[in-house]
């Protein structure tokens, strides 16, 4: 039986061989897809993974995607990365850790760095691997599980990997809605490195915010600069009332009466638990607050802020009116910002 670490020794690195095909993502839901990204107020860089489908070349780290009438729209050396979907002459130039997407098939173009497999990002097989025929070609497949999370939990991953080159050739989550694929594959056709690199002209990170009017760091450093001696020098800090009515309830378990919401727009999360003494794997990075009433324990995150004594006494009279405080629950830590 061959384990998850024999195919992570071969995956790791990316294709041992050139290998090159058609890929097809697809997603089988009609409900709202949601995608939550930071950047530094540069134009972002999407993997361009189109529906109809897209030619991709691997070699290593390395990675090339054409249209299917053979426009290139993205080139990465395994560092850097270039996206030619706005300007097939002066790409955006960006880090490749920093290239997003929001849809399936980054499995298929991107390898993550080792460090990734050993988080708790899909870094787990949920089963054994599995020996599967994929294209005429002997692969394995597995089922990662996805790392904990109450906020916005996600399906597992199922990886199909070609046993011979390392490629990864299909991704699917676990819930069957979405995923990509390889639909042929040609393995030694794509030997030339210059494929996967441009020396030509380009639109840097910085060169992106000057254009849309957010300037670069140094620009940012002397307008900090000028506000402390102008304005002033100390923090500004007043209170703020916001609006932390949840929009949705991501998890429920209803006989229990366990919950788990995000608050407001973005402005953090709410959780409840039914009161125990065991301890309570919640506690993120950031500003947080947890208590206990006779019959629940909850926690409770700000993004952005902090609440005083009077805010933590109404958030906790407008949640459980009537409800005395009787202590707080023991928490250890869950995750890096989300329930």
């Amino acid at each position: 039986m061959t384990e998850w670490v024999q195919v992570l020794v071969v995956m790791a690195d990316g294709p041992r061989q050139p290998v090159s095909g058609v890929i097809v993502p697809y997603r089988n839901s009609d409900e709202p897809f949601h995608y939550y990204m930071a950047n530094h107020g540069e134009e972002p860089v999407f993997l361009p993974v189109r529906r109809e489908g897209v030619r991709l070349f691997r070699w290593g780290r390395r990675s090339r995607i054409e249209s299917l009438d053979g426009q290139v729209l993205f080139v990465s050396d395994g560092v850097a990365a270039w996206d030619f979907t706005y300007d097939a002459y002066a790409p955006r130039s960006t880090a490749l850790r920093q290239v997003h997407c929001p849809g399936a098939g980054r499995s298929l173009v991107i390898t993550p760095n080792v460090g990734h497999w050993v988080g708790d990002r899909h870094a787990r097989p949920t089963g054994p691997v599995t020996d599967v025929d994929f294209l005429g070609r002997r692969c394995w497949a597995v089922d990662l599980a996805p790392g904990e999370s109450r906020n916005m939990p996600k399906p597992s991953l199922r990886l199909v990997v070609d046993a011979d080159t390392g490629a990864v050739l299909a991704q699917h989550s676990g819930d069957g809605v979405a995923g990509a694929e390889y639909t042929d594959l040609e393995v030694g056709k794509c030997d030339d490195p210059d494929l996967f690199v441009w020396n030509g002209p380009v639109v840097t990170d910085d060169e992106s915010r000057v254009r849309a009017g957010r300037g670069g760091p140094s620009h940012w450093k002397a307008s900090m600069q000028w506000f402390r001696e102008e304005v002033t020098a100390e923090p500004i800090q007043v209170p703020v009332l916001t609006d932390l009515t949840p929009r949705l309830v991501d998890r429920t378990d209803r006989p229990e009466g366990a919950f788990a919401a995000p608050l407001g727009r973005d402005a953090g999360w709410l959780i409840r638990r039914p009161r125990s003494a065991e301890p309570w794997a919640a506690k993120t990075r950031g500003y947080q607050i947890a208590w206990s009433t006779e019959q629940f324990d909850w926690a409770c995150q700000i993004h952005g802020g902090t609440l005083d004594d009077r805010g933590v006494a109404s958030l906790q009279r407008q949640l459980h009116p009537g409800e005395r405080v009787v202590g707080a629950p023991e928490l250890v830590f869950g995750g890096s910002d989300g329930p």
